[in-house]
């Protein structure tokens, strides 16, 4: 008999609110399909694929006591969303995520393994047809991933899926190429992290989406065989760790606005599976697990369908856990630290009554949290104005002009304001972009042009404004300082300016997720702007004290 837990509690529940999600009915043609927006609320024109990778999870509650009179039900449920998967794939191989004609590498690579885990637990059950249909589905998305590369950008996270793919698939056709290709990709991926222990996510390090590339290298390091692919695994497996257990905070929260991606998600599978080989690894699991089960971080009950099935997968797998019982100290914990990590544009500083965390390569983001409260006291992402022609702007994006200067009592960093890149659909836009899917879009070269082009849009940062930004942190015993200097260095006129909030100035789906540290986000400061129009110059001072 299985112990119930909080953590299990929760799987189980969103399993339950999966079968509500999945189409069900067989009288209709979009049976098995996960996406109700499409088969039930018909308010999209296409079915987003990445949804079917929720059949993992239903695989898993498959084999649970709770399900064990319910076994028929879900097996037949389970098929019926491989059979509708198969519907909707590519003559290619290949799946689309963000719209019809897609082909998204990245959306391939993360159904692949999950779709290949849900098919070997009910294989046995199903008729021969339903078994041919199911594994050329799955052979095509294994030929896709080996033939094509994702190029609009370095997300190790999707690249670290592929590879898992591709290796789980090596093993389940016995093919070879499969296997070397699996190999390939994960060279690369270790050949691009970081001296300082990240992977690239959109050129920077984002600890919130590193959780989920762990994810996937935990299982791809339970699957490699040899030695030496292996010795070169666990070393980076080992440094992503030391890297990782400095973004868990005082208050049970990780990541955030100083991360490339800005995502404050923490994926706990591939970790807590790495938890009974590396202390650090078994430390962020102890604390992450009971932040998780209380509820003090993004949990499955915060997130919308486009994370549930990686967060869902990862909490199954984080089940496993067992707690040693001597566990290292994370830095968060210790009396004081002094961690720069300058590739990454991220430092932090503590003593025994603060932790304190500077997003130096993300417009000088400043998180401080009261450790003996075990609360966030400063939520400081940054500045945010309007110019006078109505543009908005932000200190918060990474740019090459940024710099900063870090001693132990005192960081100074300076960069610029730049062009808020903020956009929803029109229907006009809207139009156009299907326009272009149903053509263009479709020769793959372009299709992959135009990804960069919305990458640069919605995700990079653009020209620097005539707008200079100094700030200094003296760090005490029992108080931060902080001192601002906003200087115009062309001709500019703000209409508003504010500071010392929480806020987002990328287009990034899986940030801005709810949780409760957000209560406690003091609202942002109006600053004086006619100040600085008039003498081109605003200097502002702040103090933190505990």
């Amino acid at each position: 008999m299985r112990i119930q837990t909080p953590l299990r509690e929760q799987a189980l529940k969103t399993c339950r609110r999966l079968l509500s999600e999945i189409n069900r009915d067989p009288a209709t043609p979009t049976c098995g399909c996960f996406d109700r927006r499409y088969w039930a609320w018909k308010l999209v024109d296409f079915p987003e694929a990445t949804f079917q990778r929720n059949l993992a999870a239903l695989a898993w509650l498959l084999d649970q006591p709770e399900a064990s009179d319910e076994r028929a039900f879900l097996t037949l449920t389970i098929q019926s969303g491989l059979l509708y998967t198969a519907s909707i794939q590519h003559r290619n191989g290949s799946f689309d995520q963000a719209y019809p004609y897609e082909a998204s590498y990245g959306a391939t690579a993360f159904l692949l393994p999950d779709l290949l885990d849900a098919y070997q637990a009910i294989k046995e059950s199903c008729a021969d047809v339903h078994q041919m249909t199911i594994e050329a589905m799955l052979f095509r998305a294994s030929a896709f991933l080996n033939k094509h590369a994702e190029l609009h950008g370095t997300i190790s996270n999707h690249l670290a899926g592929a590879a898992l793919a591709l290796c789980k698939a090596g093993v389940f056709f016995g093919r070879p190429e499969f296997t070397r290709k699996s190999g390939e990709i994960l060279d690369f991926i270790l050949s691009k992290q970081s001296s300082e222990g990240w992977y690239i996510e959109y050129g920077g390090a984002d600890p919130g989406y590193q959780t989920l590339c762990m994810y996937y290298l935990a299982q791809l390091y339970q699957l490699v065989e040899d030695e030496k692919e292996k010795d070169k695994l666990r070393a980076s497996l080992k440094a992503s760790l030391e890297f990782l257990q400095y973004f868990v905070h005082p208050d049970g929260t990780f990541g955030g606005e100083y991360g490339s991606r800005r995502t404050e998600v923490y994926y706990p599978g591939g970790i807590a599976l790495l938890s009974a080989e590396f202390p650090a690894a078994a430390a962020m699991s102890a604390r992450m697990r009971t932040s998780i089960e209380q509820g003090s971080t993004v949990t499955l009950a915060d997130v919308d369908m486009g994370n549930t099935a990686p967060l869902l997968n990862n909490t199954i797998k984080a089940l496993a856990f067992e707690q040693p019982k001597d566990l290292p100290l994370l830095p968060c914990q210790q009396e004081s630290i002094e961690k720069d990590f300058p590739a990454a544009g991220i430092l932090l500083r503590g003593t025994p009554r603060y932790y304190c965390l500077i997003g130096v390569s993300t417009g000088g983001i400043t998180k401080i949290y009261d450790k003996k409260k075990a609360r966030l006291v400063l939520d400081d992402c940054g500045l945010l104005g309007v110019t006078s022609r109505g543009a908005g702007i932000s200190t918060q994006m990474a740019h090459e002009d940024q710099g900063f200067q870090a001693q132990a009592n005192q960081v100074e960093l300076w960069g610029g304001f730049y062009p808020i890149k903020s956009s929803v659909p029109t229907p006009a836009s809207f139009l156009l972009l299907r326009l272009m899917n149903l053509t263009v879009m479709r020769v793959g070269f372009l299709n992959e042009l135009v990804k960069k082009l919305l990458v640069g849009l919605l995700i990079s940062g653009g020209g620097r404004l005539p707008l200079k930004r100094t700030r200094v942190l003296e760090f005490q015993a029992d108080r931060v300082r902080i001192r601002d200097r906003i200087e115009k260095t062309g001709p500019i006129d703000l209409k508003q300016l504010t500071g010392g909030g929480k806020f987002c100035s990328i287009h990034m789906a899986s940030a801005r997720y709810f949780e409760p540290a957000h209560f406690t986000v003091q609202q942002f400061e109006e600053l004086d702007v006619d100040e600085l129009n008039r003498s081109g110059i605003l200097e502002i001072k702040k103090e933190v004290r505990f």
